[in-house]
Formats: C-alpha cells, structure tokens, sequence
C-alpha cells in the first residue's frame, strides 16, 4: 500500500494520457486525485491504486506558487513530500504551480509514465515510414483514386516538382487533364508546398470538380457562389473577416469571377491563393471581363494551371493571350512568338533524328551544335552513344522552351482507346415542297452564326425525330446521349418525343441549375435510370458520360474541336467498348453539309483530326455560302468539289502539326524509364503488407475498429474509446479498401492509403501526443541482471516541413541501445524479439534505482546518435549541392538561348539552394522516445 500525502504528484499507469495528479485528499481507503491537464477527478482504492510517483530530476525545471523558478539539482523527501533543490531555493512539491509538463521522453519515464512496448514498437515503425516516405519520387501520388497511367503521371510528376509551377494542361480530349491537375493539387497539398488552392471552372462543371476532388483525392473544397459567401466591407488587414480567407481550398464558376462586384473582386485577390486553376481555359478571351479578372488572380499567385484541350481554339492570339497570362515575360510580343512558333518544324526533325537513331548529315550536325553552343568533338562523342543522343534531344527541347509552359498529349502516343465507328444516317424531307429542307438549313445557319435565339423550334414533324424514334425502340437495353446546341432544342425534342414514345428521358442544359443538372447526370449513370439524356452544347464541356457508348449528334457545330469534345464525352480513357457515333441528317439541308464534310473531308467523327479547327477556320464562309440557298437543296457538286480541296488541306496541315509543335511536346515528355519507375514505386507501396499491420493497431488506439467485409473491404467503427476526431473519418463508421482496382470499382468504399488523411492524421495525432514514447519491457533469461536503455532518435533540420528540405534530409530515425555500463548495447539487443511487458511492480522496484542511471544512459545515446547522423547529414548536404548546382547551372545556361529563363527564376534558384543547405547544416538529433529493458534474473 502507498503511503499518500495531500499535494503529492502521481501518475495513471492505466491513463497515461490524463498527466500528472494532485492527491487532494486521504479518506480511510481512498485516495482522491485530481488531474489538472484534463480537469478530472479520480478516486482510486489505496491499497491498489495502479499509480506512479511522479517525481521530477536533476535538470528538470519547477515553478512555485510564487513565479519564482528553479532547475533542480538535488532532491529529498520530507514528510512524505518531495522536496526540490536549486538555485539557491527551496521548493516543495505541494507548493508547485500546476504540473510541470513531462514534454520529453526522459521526464515522462522519470516521472513513471510509461506506455505498453507494442505502442513503442508502433512509434518506431510510423517514424520508419515517415522517413521512408518523405520526399520520396511517390510522395503524394498514392492517395489519388486513379488508374496509374503513364503519361498523366508522366506530366503531374514534372509540374509538381517544379517550384513555381505556371503551365498549360492541354491533352487532347478524354486524356484526363483533370485527373492531372488533381494529381498535381493532391501532391503540392499534401507535401505542404501549397495551403490555399482557387480553382475556377464552368458552371456546368462546379459540382464535377467539388465531387471529384473529393472522391478521388479526398480534397474538401469550398464552393462560392452568392449564396454562401456574404462579403462585407474590406477590413483592414485585409486577411481579416475576409470570407474566402476562411476557407484553404476554393471552388467557384465562372459566373461568380465574371459577374462579381468589384468589392468581391478585391476580397477574392486578398485571399493570398498558393495556386490558381482554371479548367476550360479556351473561353477566355482578352477583353473578357472573366480573363481580366483572372489574369490578376494569376499575377498574385505564384503557381498555375490552366486546362483545355483546344490550347489554339479561337485563332492563335487567343492562344497566346493564355500563355502570356502564365508567364508574361516569355510571351510579351506576339510577332515574336508568331516567329519562334514556325521554327518549330526544323527543331522537331532534329528532334526526331537524335530520337529515332538516324543518320545526321554534316549540315544538320553544324547546325545542331549552334543550337547547343556545344563544340563539334564533344558533340561527336555524344551521338555515338545512344543515352548520349537522348540527351542532346531533350537538352535541344529544353533550351528552346517548348515543353516549360505547355503539357499536350496526343492519342496517337496513348494506347487502350476501343475506336469509335461513324453511321451517317441520310433522311428524306417529310414536306414535298421543300419546307423542311428550308428550316432544317435555315437552323443550321442560325448555329453557324452563333444566333442562339433564331427562329421557333418545333421538332414534331422532324424526320430526325422520326428516326430517334424508332432507334430508341430497337435500343433500349443501351444508353443513348444525345447533344445538340441550344436548351429550346433540347426541350423542344423533349416534348416531341414525348408525344411519340413512352422512354425515360433526362434532359441537362444550361437553364437548370446546377443540382437539377447533376442529378439528372445521375441518374442516366445509374444502370436503372434514363435511357435517353438530352443534352445542350454544356454538355460538351469536360463531363464524363462514359457510361453510354451510343452518341447521337442531332446538329452538329461549326467547330471542329467542339466536335472532338462532344465525341469526348464518351470515348474517353476508362471507356470499355466502341464509341457508335450516330450522325442523323436530312438529304440536300446543311445537316448533309456537314455531316459529310466532317466524315469525308476530315474523318473527324472516328478519329481525332488537330489540324480540323485550322481548316473548319478557312472554309466556314465557302460552307456557309453553300447552305444558304433558299431556292432549292444543297448543290451535290460543289459539295463534292469542297470536301477534296478540305481533304488535301487538312492533310497537309496536319503534316505541319505532327512534325512541329505537337512533335517537340511529346518528344520531351518524361522518359518511359522514369514514368515506368514512379508507377512501378506506386504499385509497391499499394501492395506493401505492412500497411495493413501498421493501420489497424494504429487506428485501434484511437478507438477505431477495422473488421474484414467480404472481397477486400473493411468496415472501420468508432466504439467507446472514440474520442478525438480524425480528419477523413465518419464518426457513423466507413467501409474502405487498401485496394486499389476494387476501389476504382466501387465508389462507395473509401481508398485507405498512406496519403489518406485518416491515416497521416491518425500517425500525426499519435506522434504529438506522446504516446509510445516511453516504455518498460523484460526479457526473460537466467543469466545476470542487465539494464538497457533502448533510445530512438530522429535527425531533423531546421526546416523540417520544408519540402525542399524533406526531399534530401527526410526525418530518419536512428535506433540506439546503451547499456547500464553506458556501453553501446545494440548487438546485445538487436530488436525487440523475445522482450515481455514488464510488471507494474518490477518497474516501481526497479525506478528509483535506474532514475540515477538514466540521465547519463540518455547521454551517452546522444553521443552515439550524433555520431551516427554525421555521415548522414554530410551525404544529405552534397546530395543537396550538386542536385541544386545542376539546377542553378542549367538555368543559367538555358538563359542565354531561352528567354523563358529570367533572372528572378535563377535568382530564386540560388535563394532556395542556399536556403536548403542552410538548413541541412543546421540539422541535430532529437529524443523521440525511450524503451527501458531488462534482462535477466532480478531479485
């Protein structure tokens, strides 16, 4: 039985987690302690109490009732209370203001505060991963719900590792620059690169982006609109009461940016963004007040990206405009870049030819070696060597800038598309005096000239309607999206079909809102829902309907690449069957025009065609002139006439295009070798065992159960224990996945990674708190006494959050053993193998005397771990200097050929390398946590 006194400190062995306790009072058998960190009471029976004394050491620091403090060198025990020594004071623990924290491993066992080993044993392996996984190639690239493909991974990974990255996202449709975007926004989040990210999208698209992000990449974004933002008067400062300041991630429609007041405007700039996206960037235009507007957004942010996959949509001033927001100091003169742009050809012939081997005439290797400012004998002995021609390809493309700000991947150089297959399906006018040819023409111009209000539209007699018609009777186990221009087409085809058929039939356009627009999305997705979705031009724009196979394109638009994006709703990557592109029109209207001009001239409804939107610019007018003949149907003649020359020059400025530009972006793509190694580290760590071992006691100490469902799944329960809230965790419980092909599979279960932030919460939450950090184990054996002090260390700079820094000085753990005679003791303790949970008792006998001991045991592990991350740190250093001087140097040497090279890019180079090297200097080791072991017969 313990001898208690009012006003002694004690210590839970059961509850640890409560700190230090105030014995307030002794009644008869019961002693009453009250916990001040955690503001309980206890009432614990005295003869049995499963408490610790908790008496602070030499070196530790106390503070009386009085203010006054002291560092303690020696202390006694009077009338059953401790007495404190030092500084010429005198200090009884009764007299001591509040609990002295016990904030480092050494104070805690001290104290008599010691966690189960199991829990040190799990400290130990959370700070081996943490290490592992920091700064690591994979790092933030785990937690993506995404199918590990190449070239999205291939461009996430190059944007990301840039420090400011400001680029164009600009694959052809249905490549998924929005899951690269994602990747890239997950990644730059979840290593600490980035804390406030805007993202800025059409209206269609707002609840796509906000479920995506969240589904996907588990990324909670904020939308604003005007119902959930109320804007008040600019305080000052301006971070202050700022409504958008309030929220780290921000997701708003165009709308919103376009139509803001300026009082909104300015708030919107204050919100000190890290990073600014724009998906659909093409509908910006200079003169916009939506481009203004985000062109100062872009100026303010350091970082970002805008996406399409029409990057010379709108003629190439457009374009130009885009790339000049991105970076205004490359792209301030528009003959220039005009000028630069039509090198592009020569540089991606030379390109090629290092690419693909071929010989290299005299000329062309002069030429080559003006370009990389590299004398003609070193040049030599690089093209006789093929790594050597690989890097004089990319060292040409690099120094010429066209890979920096621009991403585009083609289809040509993805594989796994199943096709698509065009049915041009001719109709007769229902009316013999041409009525119907008249309004069918007269509603294909009305497009043509952007004239959305046009004539009434009535489809009742519509021989297109006709012909859906029956199509939907023979077809109804399939799903059919149909696109045309306008919401009045939409709703008039509604209500003709709704006269005709009994089918179910969703509609999605521009004049519904955004809930009624996604619902409706839903339920055509949902394998018992509509059949039929009708859906307005909106409908072309970076939503997935990959669900159906069946497009019907009732008119069709004068762009070719809006074209390509409404046959990019469907046939798409992740799309499992042929793409059945049904083309309904009727015979002499411009309906026939175009469908066959688009089929014949371009093949543009079964292939993509980039050159299509340069010729469609040339020859809208000759089309245009041939529809609008209203004394009779469409001359067959000059059509023919127009499709040949259309043929010819579409094949030759698709020539232009695929040994140009487009050339020189795929060539300087992340080498194969690179991508198939970041893929091949992804697919290691998705299949590493230990993560299951690690997670499930970790998230059991927080009082979370993960019980095995069938085929992969698991069901995580909160039970009593559940106390402290987990970031990504639903306190009504959660069915997850550690697998990653059945989590693709099934959106209702959770993809449990290490980048999910249940799991880093719950390792953050277990670090901070101490837990395992202290700990009393026993091996068993008949030999003599022994005392090991098992101690783990973390080397850590002064910059540990840094990223940069992370990258070449993760946080490592360093395991030291020192034994009672402070000799290094880790191979008689190699790990934790046979080591027993040591008894309450045993560890209250043992204390007192390893109290004298463990002072200097910690000491001398100091000494062994600093020994031990010297040679560490050094590594860390040159790894850091020469991988930041090639960087510094090659910037330099860009500069004096690429004008995409300022002076601030290097100058923040040298800055940031500096910085880093600083920082690893200045890197020590730090105590994480103490194991005290004994071995051997005790008395």
């Amino acid at each position: 039985m313990f001898d208690f006194v009012p006003g002694q400190r004690w210590s839970s062995e059961m509850e640890p987690e409560l700190g230090i306790g105030i014995v307030d009072a002794v009644d008869g058998r019961r002693v009453h302690l009250r916990f001040p960190d955690s503001g309980l009471l206890r009432i614990y029976a005295a003869h049995s109490a499963p408490l610790q004394r908790a008496v602070f050491h030499p070196g530790d620091r106390v503070t009386g009732e009085n203010g006054v403090a002291l560092t303690v060198t020696r202390v006694e025990t009077v009338d059953g209370l401790t007495v404190y020594h030092g500084d010429g004071m005198r200090l009884a623990e009764d007299r001591l203001v509040g609990t002295p924290a016990l904030d480092t491993p050494k104070a805690r066992l001290l104290a008599g505060q010691r966690d189960l080993s199991s829990h040190f044993d799990l400290r130990r392996r959370i700070l081996d991963y943490r290490c592992r996984m920091t700064g690591a190639a994979a790092q933030g690239f785990i937690g993506g719900r995404v199918e590990l493909i190449p070239h999205q991974f291939a461009i996430a990974a190059e944007v990301s590792s840039r420090r400011f990255p400001r680029v164009l996202l600009a694959d052809e449709t249905g490549l998924g620059k929005t899951i690269e975007a994602g990747l890239v926004l997950h990644r730059l989040v979840f290593t600490g690169r980035i804390h406030r990210a805007l993202v800025i999208v059409p209206d269609a698209l707002v609840v796509q982006w906000f479920v995506e992000l969240a589904r996907r990449f588990n990324l909670q974004f904020r939308i604003f609109d005007e119902e959930t933002i109320s804007v008040r008067p600019a305080p000052t400062p301006p971070m202050v009461d700022n409504p958008f300041a309030e929220e780290p991630l921000g997701l708003c429609g165009f709308s919103f940016v376009r139509q803001a007041t300026p009082t909104v405007q300015e708030r919107l700039l204050e919100g000190e963004w890290d990073m600014v996206v724009v998906d659909e960037a093409h509908h910006m235009q200079p003169g916009d007040p939506l481009f203004r507007r985000i062109q100062r957004l872009g100026r303010r942010a350091p970082r970002m990206i805008l996406i399409t996959a029409t990057p010379g949509h709108l003629a190439a001033r457009g374009h130009f405009a885009r790339l000049r927001l991105l970076d205004p100091h490359r792209y301030g003169d528009y003959e220039r870049f005009k000028t630069e742009s039509a090198t592009f050809g020569e540089l991606a012939r030379m390109a090629q030819m290092l690419d693909d081997r071929s010989e290299i005439d005299p000329a062309a290797r002069a030429r080559l070696g003006r370009l990389l400012d590299m004398p003609p004998a070193r040049l030599q002995v690089e093209l006789n060597r093929a790594a050597g021609r690989q890097k004089l390809m990319h060292l040409l493309i690099d120094r010429h800038g066209t890979g920096r700000v621009m991403f585009k991947t083609t289809r040509r150089t993805v594989t796994g598309f199943p096709g698509r297959r065009a049915h041009l399906i001719p109709l007769d006018p229902d009316a013999a005096d041409g009525a119907d040819r008249r309004r069918i023409s007269r509603e294909c111009l009305d497009d043509g000239r952007d004239d959305k209000a046009g004539h009434p539209v009535d489809f009742t007699a519509d021989p297109r309607v006709a012909w859906l018609d029956g199509y939907l009777r023979t077809h109804r186990d399939v799903k059919i999206l149909l696109i045309c221009r306008t919401a009045q087409k939409v709703n008039a085809l509604y209500d003709a079909l709704d006269r005709r058929i009994n089918a179910s039939i969703g509609r999605y356009h521009e004049q519904m809102t955004l809930v009624q627009r996604d619902r409706n999305a839903a339920w055509f997705a949902d394998p018992q829902g509509a059949t039929l979705l009708l859906c307005s031009e909106i409908g072309s724009e970076g939503r997935n309907f990959q669900s159906a196979r069946h497009l019907v394109l009732f008119d069709l638009p004068w762009d070719a690449e809006l074209l390509e994006q409404r046959i990019g709703r469907l046939d798409r990557i992740g799309q499992t069957g042929v793409v059945q592109v049904m083309v309904p029109y009727v015979r002499g209207t411009g309906g026939e025009v175009l469908a066959r001009w688009y089929h014949e001239a371009m093949g543009a409804f079964e292939a993509t065609v980039p050159a299509s939107g340069w010729v469609m610019q040339r020859m809208r007018k000759v089309l245009m002139a041939l529809i609008d003949n209203p004394a009779g149907p469409v001359d067959p003649v000059r059509l023919n006439r127009i499709i040949r020359s259309s043929r010819v020059a579409v094949s030759r400025q698709q020539r232009r295009i695929d040994t140009g530009r487009d050339c020189l972006l795929e060539l300087d793509a992340l080498p194969p070798d690179r991508v198939a190694e970041l893929l091949d580290r992804i697919r290691a760590v998705d299949g590493d065992p230990c993560f299951q071992e690690l997670i499930e006691p970790l998230l059991d100490i927080w009082g979370i159960t993960m019980e095995p469902l069938a085929d992969g799944a698991f069901r995580l329960t909160p039970d009593h224990r559940y106390a402290n809230p987990l970031p990504g965790f639903r306190p009504s419980g959660m069915n997850v996945t550690l697998d990653r092909s059945l989590a693709l599979a099934r959106e209702d279960l959770g993809f449990l990674t290490w980048d999910h932030p249940l799991v880093t919460g719950a390792m953050d939450q277990y670090l901070g708190s101490g837990k395992g950090s202290t700990a009393f184990s026993h091996v068993p054996g008949n030999g003599v006494p022994e005392i090991f002090l098992e101690m783990l260390f973390v080397i850590e700079s002064t910059a540990a959050t840094d990223p940069f820094v992370s990258a070449f000085l993760p946080p490592a753990p360093i395991r030291v053993v020192v034994d009672h005679l402070l000799k290094d003791g880790s191979a008689a303790l190699p790990d934790s193998t046979g080591m027993a949970e040591a008894s309450a008792k045993h560890f209250a006998r043992l204390l007192p005397v390893v109290s004298r001991l463990i002072p200097d045991m910690v000491a001398a592990g100091q000494r062994i771990a600093e020994e031990t991350a010297r040679p560490v740190i050094a590594a860390a250093r040159q790894n850091a200097h020469q991988t930041m001087d090639d960087t510094v140097s090659r910037l330099q040497t860009l500069s004096r050929v690429n004008s995409a090279i300022g002076p601030a890019e290097i100058d923040g180079a040298i800055g940031e390398r500096d910085a880093v090297l600083a920082a690893v200097d200045a890197a020590t080791v730090r105590l994480d946590a103490l194991r005290l072991v004994t071995r051997g017969d005790f008395p």
